[in-house]
């Protein structure tokens, strides 16, 4: 994946133009949803375009994709397709029109996920999965990926204290989850410097100073 920085360009109002996709990743209860909203304010403050999505989700047949996603019993199998599906109309239809248009999009979960929990967690065949996963991510130029990395213990606490309807996933095993993280740390590897990893288990407010400060093109947009 590339990661340079791109040529500074700026609007009518003289403001600094960037557009980027940045993907949150991390186990359920990690703080990432946070994380996003805090950095979609930040972004405004600077005068950035910015659109929020998730994964699976952001177009209306992604997000039919994922009310059977998060709802059915499936196996891992068919739950990889729904996302692979779900995520190349994504692409097609919401994140390369907007990167296009200079907007940062920030995606909650993408590709690494179908990894992490399809994979490594339902034991779905790697090799598969990473196959299918470069087809449909050679259609984008560039990706960071921020790790929020969060011990499991203080997760499940999180998922116990939300509100609302809980899906699937928020009610798995140890041990399921264990294999996701064990995932994540292999999938981390491979991405190599597109990846950014930031401790999920301190203040709120001191995870995003570590974003801004550890993400080359925030950083760079910060100062």
């Amino acid at each position: 994946m590339l990661v340079d920085l791109p040529e500074r360009k700026l609007d009518e109002k003289g403001a600094i133009i960037v557009g980027k996709l940045i993907i949150f990743e991390g186990i359920d209860g990690s703080g990432k949803s946070t994380q996003i909203e805090m950095l979609r304010n930040f972004l405004e403050l600077k005068k950035q375009k910015v659109i929020v999505t998730r994964e699976p989700g952001g177009t209306e047949f992604g997000e039919r994709c994922r009310k059977l996603f998060m709802v059915e019993e499936l196996d891992g199998l068919t739950e990889a397709c729904l996302a692979f599906a779900s995520r190349n109309e994504h692409i097609l239809q919401k994140i390369i029109p907007a990167l296009q248009q200079g907007h940062w999009v920030l995606c909650d979960r993408f590709s690494d996920s179908t990894v992490a929990y399809q994979g490594y967690g339902r034991g779905v065949d790697l090799n598969f999965l990473r196959e299918i996963t470069a087809k449909v991510e050679e259609q984008l130029s560039d990706i960071r990926v921020i790790y929020v990395q969060t011990k499991l213990e203080n997760c499940f606490e999180r998922i116990r204290k939300r509100s609302g309807v809980k899906n699937k996933f928020d009610n798995s095993s140890k041990m399921f989850y264990e294999k996701v993280i064990y995932g994540y740390s292999n999938i981390i590897k491979e991405r190599g410097n597109s990846v950014v990893q930031v401790d999920g288990n301190d203040k709120i407010e001191k995870v995003f100073n570590s974003i801004l400060e550890s993400v080359p093109e925030l950083k760079w947009l910060n100062t």
